[in-house]
């Protein structure tokens, strides 16, 4: 499943996280993401996680996040296969 949209240029993590594969998929970015770096305590959502809804690096979007460190390219295409 691809949990990427493309909107305005950039590029949207969407899906719903209470779905096992959408949180699964959000850890294996954060996890595998050499930009990551924990939120403040205020901004985190999942308790001692390592996930991109807990990264200084999300910003929210209606549909979903999107990623101020543009989600590495590398990784985005892991996923999309």
């Amino acid at each position: 499943m691809n949990y990427f949209k493309v909107h305005n240029g950039g590029k949207i993590f969407v899906g719903d996280a209470v779905l096992a594969e959408v949180y699964a998929a959000a850890v294996s970015l954060a996890t595998n993401c050499p930009a990551f770096q924990l939120d403040v305590e205020d901004e985190i959502v999942y308790e001692d996680e390592t996930t991109c809804y807990n990264c200084r690096y999300r910003r929210w979007h209606p549909e979903g996040f999107t990623c101020y460190k543009q989600f590495p390219n590398s990784l985005l295409e892991e996923k999309a296969e």
